[in-house]
């Protein structure tokens, strides 16, 4: 009986060994892959040129449970910033309203524009390769979940749906009570592969409510702005779809004074813009802006939506503070850097009141200009005084030569006139070395002037009385008026009595239309130039009163 189990254990094992070889020597054909209907089969991936070896193919996940909500719902957060209103419906942006801005009729500053939702082209729509994939899904009511943090912590929204058919989309957002960066993952699988997703802001960005009537050529809005490979690059005008290249810090929309901006986080992330014609109704004017998305990686991305505050934007780190554009000449750029952090500092240790900061601002930047002022304005008076005595002498040379009109004739009229500059101790050029000052303080001035054209700060800040918001005209045209009064007592006091008349009557105009050119300006920079005429009527006395003696002297000869 022994000798029989070992014979029977010795078989069994034989047999395993030989299966075993067999199974070894001759392998099974793979089961073929399950067959699916048409609407599911994944899309085709193009293999990579240099690959020896094919890959396996990605198995699909099983057809799930669906997931969705049964109608359309709304969700607002609210943080010290910002207040946002989604849908589920997409999972999109109804609403963005910006706390500390307000329009002119008091209601919260909106970053969504109507047309927009009248469009059905919400922020934060899902967009893909497959168009027909990506329009099903922002067409698609998802599940809303939201979870809040007590005392200082934030709210976090999960946006959850699936056609119970292997396409899921799901999106989460983290808002941060006292934050201003919204932190965003978003992730599509179509049968358990992820595919590359973007999120789309557009078409167009522009702050302004329509109808508003804000006036003013230099306010701009609706372009696309992104930092690339350290170059910043802002597009306005988009003809035909654009993917900037090199590794991509941010990008997004922008307006004078508020921007949109998604930051990927980790690896690199797409971006896409591209024309839109601007929906609206047939009042609207029929252009081209920009749409704009950016891809999200696996690590998520942050979400800025608000006011270009430089300070602000240079804290949250990523370059944001980039945006703020004072202007594109590196000079002036620089000098309005510096400017600005005077104005904010004057405002935030002095008098809380933006339009006082800016006449403390120009006071002192007069005061710092004073000595090159000083010199171009005696210098260039000397010079019209010393032209004045002259001028008798000049005409009688001109006179002889009034008749001559061949070359040797202008000739000798001009090296008698260079003889007498040399023998009076004229410099004929001797004005020009009085503008080179000038010439020195012009960038600060320009830099000046570019400064209070980008500080958000300014955005609905008064001054007092009727100027409610130092970036608006002032609706009354006081200040333009007083202005170019201020501007033409200048010119005037600068003038020499006994000049040419003609000459003067050519330079009066320049208050006219300096008037004109300020009437729909900023009322801020109204505010500094009428400011900087009254110092430059003061400092234009103690000029004639130090060159009173020589006009008197010229008079006399």
């Amino acid at each position: 009986m022994e000798d029989m189990e070992k014979r029977a254990l010795l078989a069994v094992a034989l047999s395993l060994l030989v299966l075993m070889l067999w199974w070894w020597l001759f392998p099974p054909p793979a089961p073929a892959p399950p067959v699916l209907p048409p609407e599911q089969l994944p899309p085709e991936q193009p293999a990579a040129p240099s690959q020896a070896v094919e890959a396996a193919p990605e198995v699909p996940a099983p057809p799930g449970e669906a997931v969705g909500d049964a109608e359309e719902r709304t969700q607002t957060v609210e943080t010290e910033h910002y207040r946002v209103t989604f849908t589920n419906r997409g999972a999109r942006v109804l609403s963005w309203e910006i706390a500390e801005h307000r329009n002119g009729d008091g209601t919260p500053l909106q970053l969504v524009r109507p047309e927009a939702i009248g469009a059905d082209f919400l922020p934060l729509g899902i967009d893909l390769d497959d168009v027909a994939l990506a329009s099903k899904i922002n067409a698609a009511l998802f599940v809303m979940e939201r979870t809040s943090s007590p005392g200082a912590g934030g709210d976090e929204l999960r946006f959850r749906w699936s056609d119970g058919r292997g396409l899921e989309a799901e999106k989460t957002l983290r808002f941060e009570r006292s934050g201003e960066l919204v932190e965003i993952a978003c992730a599509v699988r179509d049968r358990g592969r992820r595919l590359p997703v973007r999120l789309v802001w557009g078409p167009g960005f522009d702050a302004r409510p329509p109808g508003s009537g804000e006036k003013g050529y230099y306010y701009y809005s609706d372009q696309a702005v992104w930092l690339a490979g350290g170059t910043l690059t802002r597009e306005k005008k988009i003809e035909e779809e654009l993917v900037p290249r090199g590794a991509v810090r941010w990008a997004g929309l922008e307006d004078q004074y508020f921007a949109v901006l998604f930051v990927p986080r980790g690896s690199s992330a797409g971006v896409r813009v591209w024309p839109v014609a601007r929906p609206g109704g047939p009042e609207a004017e029929p252009r081209q802006v920009p749409a704009l998305a950016v891809g999200v990686p696996d690590e998520g991305a942050y979400l800025y939506a608000g006011p270009k505050h430089y300070r602000r934007l240079k804290a949250l780190g990523f370059e944001l503070q980039r945006v703020v554009w004072f202007s594109s000449i590196w000079l002036f750029d620089v000098m309005a850097r510096a400017l600005y952090y005077v104005l904010v500092w004057l405002h935030d240790r002095t008098v809380p009141n933006y339009g006082v900061a800016i006449i403390l601002a120009t006071v002192l930047l007069r005061i710092a200009l004073f000595p090159f002022n000083q010199f171009s304005m005696v210098r260039m008076r000397r010079m019209q005084v010393q032209m004045q005595r002259l001028q008798p002498k000049i005409d009688a040379i001109k006179a002889r030569y009034r008749k001559k009109k061949d070359a040797e004739s202008r000739m000798q009229m001009n090296k008698e006139l260079m003889d007498l500059y040399k023998k009076e101790g004229v410099n004929p050029m001797g004005g020009v070395s009085g503008c080179l000052p000038l010439l020195i303080q012009f960038p600060i001035l320009i830099g000046f002037y570019d400064m209070l054209l980008a500080a958000v700060e300014l955005k609905g800040a008064p001054f007092f009385g009727w100027i409610r918001d130092l970036t608006q005209a002032d609706p009354y045209l006081v200040t333009p008026i007083l202005m170019g009064v201020t501007m033409f007592v200048q010119q005037k006091m600068s003038m020499s009595k006994a000049g040419d008349p003609a000459q003067q009557r050519i330079m009066m105009l320049t208050p006219v239309i300096f008037t004109v050119m300020f009437l729909y300006l900023p009322s801020g920079l109204v505010l500094y130039w009428f400011v900087n005429n009254l110092l430059g009527i003061a400092q234009q006395w103690l000029v004639n009163r130090t060159t009173a003696k020589l006009e008197q002297a010229a008079q006399r000869a």
